[in-house]
């Protein structure tokens, strides 16, 4: 309390600036030191290279979202944990989990020994439920998940923020003179995919625009039936380019890969895009710049979200953060690209 009182900061600096911890500035830290040394107090410093283990589990419940395809998506969260990590000198571990049960998971990590034990763990929670977020409280260590975001969850979770995403869509296909626009949507519920609805839903009555029900297309998110599925609704809706039915002018998709087996579907029907329907996607994976035409989606700072994820994890740990969990989201931005036209 001393050094606490005499460098004016809170006692929690102090304990982690003596034990060798990140979370201080480099100044702060300096000035707690030399009062330290002043009078008489020792540091525990981490030797360099032994830092806390962290480790991320990705985990495929049912694969349908979390796949090679996404797997550029995936580095990139992986790349922006790395640079926290390097920045903190904490040890990263990667596990990958395919349709391995959740409880399975826990259970591995709970019996894991001494030197196998996690610090802290970041979890790719993309295909999870509430539900099964819930088992990793029976962990009892820091743990913060990415790429879902529940309310009610006992966990620090960041995510992009999928409201403000579909907003930015809508906004531009109004601006580019679309009313009609239909949503493709996944047949397997996430939390993502739920708060992309959702948005979609408020961001059209914004705009005064009506929701069609009929204009709300449920696809398999994994591509190649994503392909199937779109033609069977656009069999069914009678869509052909030339037809008087009406129509959507534009296909908002709840990500590429979905997007992409939507303009395939488009193409084996005779409609060219955007001459005829307009398509925008949503995460910006790398091959969306090499479509025919190139693909407007929504970038997601996948870098970023890591990155905050470990500096939340990397607080938990050394006690900087204590109190109820937060949930970040992080804004994305549209690029736009060939797949759409001005009406």
């Amino acid at each position: 309390m001393d050094i606490a009182r005499a460098a004016d900061v809170s006692p929690s600096a102090v304990s982690l600036v003596l034990n060798g911890k990140p979370g201080v500035s480099g100044d702060v830290r300096k000035r707690i030191m030399d009062l330290a040394r002043d009078l008489g107090y020792r540091s525990v410093s981490r030797p360099e290279g032994k830092g806390a283990g962290i480790k991320l589990l990705k985990i495929a419940k049912h694969g349908h979202i979390i796949n090679e395809r996404h797997n550029a998506f995936i580095t990139e969260y992986l790349e922006g944990i790395e640079r926290g990590t390097k920045r903190h000198n904490y040890k990263l571990e990667v596990s990958f989990f395919d349709r391995t049960p959740v409880e399975e998971i826990v259970k591995a990590e709970l019996g894991a020994g001494d030197g196998k034990r996690a610090d802290g763990l970041i979890v790719l929670g993309t295909e999870l439920s509430a539900h099964e977020i819930g088992f990793f409280t029976a962990l009892s260590r820091p743990t913060v998940f990415i790429d879902t975001c529940f309310p009610l969850a006992l966990f620090d979770c960041v995510d992009i923020d999928n409201a403000d995403g579909i907003f930015r869509s809508v906004d531009y296909l109004y601006r580019m003179g679309h009313r009609n626009i239909a949503l493709v949507t996944s047949s397997y519920e996430t939390r993502n995919f739920k708060m992309r609805e959702e948005g979609f839903r408020e961001a059209m009555d914004y705009f005064s625009l009506p929701v069609r029900e009929d204009f709300i297309v449920a696809v398999d998110p994994a591509y190649e039936q994503a392909v199937i599925d779109m033609a069977r609704f656009l069999a069914a809706a009678g869509g052909r380019p030339a037809s008087r039915i009406p129509f959507p002018s534009a296909f908002l998709c709840m990500n590429d890969i979905i997007a992409y087996g939507c303009m395939k579907a488009l193409r084996e029907r005779g409609f060219a895009v955007p001459a005829d329907v307009s398509v925008v996607g949503f995460d910006d994976l790398p091959s969306s710049c090499v479509t025919e035409p190139p693909l407007t989606s929504i970038r997601v700072s996948t870098r970023q979200i890591g990155e905050r994820a470990l500096e939340r994890l990397s607080e938990r740990i050394n006690g900087a953060a204590t109190g109820q969990p937060e949930k970040i989201l992080v804004s994305g931005s549209l690029v736009i690209r060939g797949s759409v036209r001005q009406v």
